[in-house]
């Protein structure tokens, strides 16, 4: 078996904007988000898909950010914790969540 180790170019719409990102297909999502985005929200707390902080959408679809290969990003729509809020408003489940005092810890709350 032949694991891929090399940067190839991956085309997707992240949080309504498009980006086309030089990365290994197999780096972890989260990795990619975190360290080459900047987008600290996506959290990992157990890194096996157990705890949900790194809970993110792709095309509406509830995916674990740790289990997903960065490869699986091409073409689709992800949305992260930081794509919620529009224009700095906060989403009404951030609105919720801020009224009924919902709020977890740093690491769970933004897989909530």
């Amino acid at each position: 078996m032949e694991v891929e180790t090399g940067s190839r170019t991956i085309r997707f719409i992240l949080n309504g904007e498009g980006y086309s990102i030089s990365s290994n297909p197999v780096s972890r999502t989260s990795d990619v988000l975190r360290e080459e985005l900047g987008l600290t929200g996506t959290k990992v707390g157990c890194d096996a898909g157990d705890c949900g902080a790194c809970t993110i959408l792709i095309d509406g679809e509830q995916r674990f950010a740790c289990l997903t290969a960065a490869g699986q990003l091409e073409g689709h729509d992800v949305q992260t914790v930081e794509g919620l809020a529009k224009d700095g408003a906060l989403s009404p489940l951030q609105q919720a969540f801020h009224r009924y005092g919902a709020a977890q810890c740093g690491i769970c709350t933004p897989g909530m």
